[in-house]
């Protein structure tokens, strides 16, 4: 009995002990989430529960956008791209921080921890049917902001 506590106890140690030393950011959606650096650009897309093919049309080209442009931000974690449902439970909070009243993309400035500035791409609803200009403008909003990091 007491070899059978003792081996139960080593097993939960080592797999508490893996899953400690994981870090804490995943990724999402397959674009790399490292942990939080002191400045980086954070940017969100914003959805809720119901979600039409516009909806994932907004978070496709987001992504796309950062993925063609800023592969090695992405890979550094200078930029992170964060997949937000706002009806989920702990996520109310970003409605009343971002003032949202749609789906969106935000483009947040992290320095030390602390967002500093940040910018809803109000926008890519009017270019949701070019994803050409749509791109261009997710990029280039995310150029002026990586000039303040």
């Amino acid at each position: 009995m007491l070899k059978t506590l003792l081996g139960l106890l080593i097993a939960i140690t080592l797999l508490a002990g893996s899953v400690l030393a994981q870090p804490v950011a995943g990724s999402v959606q397959g674009i790399a989430a490292p942990m939080s650096m002191p400045s980086q650009l954070v940017v969100y897309y914003f959805h809720g529960n119901a979600r039409c093919p516009s909806c994932y049309k907004l978070e496709q080209f987001a992504k796309e956008a950062l993925e063609q442009n800023f592969a090695n931000e992405l890979k550094s974690g200078k930029i992170v791209f964060k997949i937000v449902n706002i009806d989920k439970p702990g996520n109310d909070h970003f409605v009343v921080d971002y003032q949202l009243y749609t789906k969106s993309v935000i483009i947040s400035l992290v320095k030390d921890g602390k967002q500093v500035q940040y910018k809803n791409l109000e926008k890519v609803w009017d270019l949701l049917r070019d994803q050409n200009q749509y791109h261009a403008y997710v990029r280039d909003e995310i150029k002026l902001f990586l000039g303040e990091l």
